[in-house]
This record gives C-alpha cells, sequence and structure tokens, in this order.
C-alpha cells in the first residue's frame, strides 16, 4: 500500500462515523420532540372547536298526507324530545335528535252513500298518529357566532299510536236520523314505521358559553307509503309536517 494513503483513509473513515453518530444522536433528540410538538398542535387544534351542544325542545304546527287521500286536510300537530350536537369543525356540526311526535289529518266534512237507502253525514273526523321519531341531520352555522343556522337530513320514526275519531248523522229512507260518534284505535291500518327527509332554519339567542334560546321553523316529508292497502284498494299517503320549535340549548365543556 503506499505510504500516507492508508492513514488518510482511515482519518476519513473516523470522520465519516463521527458523522453518522452526530446524525444518530440529532435524530433520536429531534424525534421525541417532533413528536410532542404534533401532540401540542393536536390538542390546540381540538381546543379551537366549539363545544358540543345538549338542547331540549317542543314545538307546535300543522301536519296531514299528501297522495291519494285528497279529502285529507290540516291538522294541529306538536312535538318534543331532546337533541345532541357535535361539532366536527367551528361551522359545520352532526346533530342526533329523539322525539315524540303528534300528527295525523282531518277530513272534509262529506256525504257517503253507503248502500241505496243508507247515508252516512260526516260532519267531523281525524285520523291521529303519534310516533317515537329518530332523527340524523346535518347542521350547519351560518355565522362564525354560530347564531343562524340551517340543517337538513333523514328521520325514523315508529308508530306508537293510530286512532280514528269522527261524529255525524246517520240517515235512511225512513228519513230517521242518528246521530254517531267513533273513537278506536287503528294501528293495524297504517304501516309501522316512517321514514323521510327534514330541514330547517334557525337562531340562538342568549350567551353562547352558558346556554342558548332556541327558535326554529322545521318540515318534514315522508318518503314511505304509510297506509296498508284494503283489500284491491290501495293507498299512497305520505306524512308531512311544519312547525315552529322552541328550545333551550346547553354547550358541554370539553
Amino acid at each position: 500500500m503506499i505510504p500516507g494513503i492508508s492513514e488518510d483513509l482511515q482519518n476519513n473513515k473516523a470522520d465519516n462515523m463521527r458523522k453518522i453518530i452526530v446524525l444518530l444522536l440529532i435524530i433520536i433528540i429531534a424525534t421525541p420532540y417532533g413528536f410532542a410538538q404534533e401532540k401540542e398542535k393536536a390538542k390546540k387544534q381540538k381546543k379551537i372547536l366549539p363545544s358540543p351542544i345538549i338542547e331540549v325542545w317542543g314545538g307546535m304546527g300543522v301536519s296531514s298526507v299528501a297522495g291519494s287521500l285528497a279529502i285529507a286536510e290540516k291538522r294541529l300537530a306538536g312535538l318534543f324530545g331532546a337533541g345532541f350536537t357535535m361539532p366536527i369543525s367551528h361551522q359545520n356540526n352532526i346533530h342526533f335528535e329523539a322525539a315524540y311526535t303528534f300528527q295525523g289529518f282531518k277530513y272534509k266534512p262529506q256525504t257517503y252513500k253507503l248502500n241505496d237507502t243508507t247515508e252516512i253525514n260526516l260532519e267531523k273526523a281525524e285520523q291521529r298518529f303519534n310516533y317515537f321519531k329518530l332523527t340524523v341531520m346535518d347542521k350547519y352555522f351560518l355565522d362564525k357566532k354560530r347564531t343562524y343556522y340551517v340543517n337538513g337530513g333523514f328521520y325514523l320514526a315508529y308508530l306508537s299510536q293510530s286512532r280514528f275519531q269522527a261524529n255525524g248523522q246517520l240517515y235512511a229512507d225512513t228519513e230517521e236520523e242518528e246521530h254517531f260518534e267513533i273513537d278506536d284505535g287503528n294501528k293495524d291500518v297504517f304501516k309501522p314505521f316512517d321514514f323521510g327527509l327534514t330541514a330547517g332554519i334557525g337562531l340562538r339567542l342568549g350567551n353562547k358559553e352558558v346556554s342558548c334560546f332556541t327558535i326554529e321553523i322545521r318540515a318534514a316529508y315522508g318518503l314511505i307509503n304509510v297506509a296498508k292497502p284494503d283489500g284491491d284498494q290501495k293507498f299512497n299517503d305520505k306524512n308531512f309536517y311544519g312547525v315552529l320549535k322552541l328550545g333551550i340549548d346547553i354547550p358541554v365543556k370539553n
């Protein structure tokens, strides 16, 4: 081997080893620091999100059915329930609700001919529905202060009670008049579940950090025919309603 070159090679090798050791030490020291920074950054991002919200509310409005039942009219509707809003960004949220609703429809006053000799004059009649309802919606605040919002999503409802109530006069050829009243459960005439779309627009008034008074206009429209066939006669009736909701929401501190 050429004199002097061997010594230079050994020196270069030693220098390279020192560089590698220094680089490894830097990586070992910097890696935990990098993880700590990422963890701190994640904490800061989490803190930026608003607090989840719990809400209790009640509302009133009108309801009816759309479809083949042309003689259906609107009747008073009511509902009450509770909701939970989970933020996924400062303005966008996933909203869950559980509610109990009072809805249905009225029949127009009308005379029905049972046969050639008998007629019924229906003076007042209405169909009542009570539903347990679960709703999942996207709730989007239109401003940074989270005051005004719009929402929209789906609902699934279970028919807990169904009643038909009516009164009127019965006429026969003898011209004798007989008054009648009906108040019967008819849950077997309708399907047990309803599914549909719902949407609303609302606002929150108050201290956003403590609690707010909420006002919302909500509408819902069923996608399922809720009426069962009656022999050869088939119906196609879908629930709908519009209500004014009033409530109180309370932020849940993170």
